[in-house]
């Protein structure tokens, strides 16, 4: 996963300013040798609580990836909200539910979804310029885990 993050094959979007730390790779997807999606997580990584997800994937052929997300949200009203993606403007899509909301937006051939329980904060997103911080965080993430059950 380093490897092809440095060759480019691997592009991870994250938020520029999150409200809720630690912030730390999720999960990632890798489809017949090609990466396809990567989750941070910011807060908690129980969703009950309050957090947020970004989730970054590119479609690949023959695969219907989507993001998991809120049941709530799936029915919610829609906006159309602009946002800042590495200093330029995109327009993207804010669904609110009762407890849960995501914004979805696309940036040339990847898509970003942010999806979070509590306060929406800043949405504006850039390119994660370093992967390993964000590995070791789940891996430690995992460890602690282990360790306390």
């Amino acid at each position: 996963m380093i490897q092809a993050f440095h060759d480019g094959r691997l592009v991870v979007y994250r938020l520029r300013s999150p409200q809720q730390t630690p912030r730390a790779l999720g999960e990632s997807h890798e489809v017949n040798g090609v990466w396809q999606s990567a989750t941070l997580i910011y807060g908690p990584w129980d969703t009950s609580q309050e957090h947020t997800h970004v989730t970054t994937w590119r479609e690949l052929p023959g695969q219907a990836f989507r993001p998991d997300t809120h049941p709530d949200v799936q029915s919610a009203p829609s906006q159309n909200l602009e946002v800042r993606v590495d200093d330029l403007p995109v327009l993207g899509t804010l669904h609110r539910g009762p407890e849960t909301w995501q914004l979805g937006v696309a940036v040339e051939d990847h898509k970003i979804l942010v999806t979070g329980r509590g306060a929406i904060g800043n949405l504006a997103l850039e390119t994660v310029d370093d992967i390993v911080p964000l590995i070791d965080a789940r891996r430690a993430h995992i460890e602690n885990y282990r360790r306390q059950r």
